[in-house]
């Protein structure tokens, strides 16, 4: 008796309890909830997707913002941070992208002692990748300058009249024709004339 009593316990258990869940996961209304929840633990492209539809914006923005604010002051390390943060949340963000290569480029002007760490480089990297997400001109731009500062004369020359043919009017338009014309002196320059004319002089 007391065996058939357990097994009838058992199986009104097993007929009422999965209702129950479906009823606690239902809405307010009493619609079923349904549809596969994605796994997010472990996927990092998910947590992005879901990081990004959570905040709608918002948290972007206030990386952004924070960044700047520290670029102003001059503290780049932390505006380094911020803006990484920012890319965290919109990897194919140009515009964050942007302002992180100016602030390594800054960061690496500081010329602190001991520091190996080639800023240009990680510049360059945000600088190319703002360039391929959205062809960001002011981008295009500070790649130009920072491959002139390097001896890259035609890689900075393409830059420039690249720029130049999107826009050649305005501020960014102006800057990229002063550049392009200084460029030219710069590179048809002769190479070593100071050792040859140190060479004349000595004789």
């Amino acid at each position: 008796m007391k065996r058939r009593f357990l097994l009838t316990a058992a199986a009104v258990l097993a007929l009422f309890l999965p209702g129950t869940k479906a009823f606690l996961a239902s809405g307010r209304n009493g619609t079923m909830m349904h549809g596969a929840m994605a796994p997010v633990d472990g996927r990092k492209g998910e947590v992005n997707f879901y990081s990004l539809l959570n905040n709608s914006g918002r948290e972007y923005q206030s990386w952004v913002r924070d960044g700047r604010n520290y670029f102003n002051r001059r503290e780049y390390e932390q505006a380094i941070w911020a803006f990484r943060k920012a890319i965290e949340l919109r990897p194919a963000a140009e515009e964050a992208r942007f302002l992180l290569g100016c602030a390594y480029e800054k960061r690496g002007l500081e010329g602190l002692p001991g520091d190996q760490t080639d800023w240009d480089q990680l510049a360059a990297r945000e600088y190319i990748a703002a360039v391929e997400l959205a062809d960001h001109l002011p981008a295009r731009f500070n790649l130009a300058i920072l491959h002139r500062r390097h001896g890259r004369f035609e890689e900075a020359r393409r830059h420039l009249e690249h720029i130049l043919l999107i826009k050649d009017s305005g501020v960014i338009g102006r800057k990229a024709s002063q550049e392009l014309s200084a460029l030219f002196h710069q590179d048809v320059r002769p190479r070593g004339i100071s050792s040859k004319v140190r060479d004349l002089t000595s004789r």
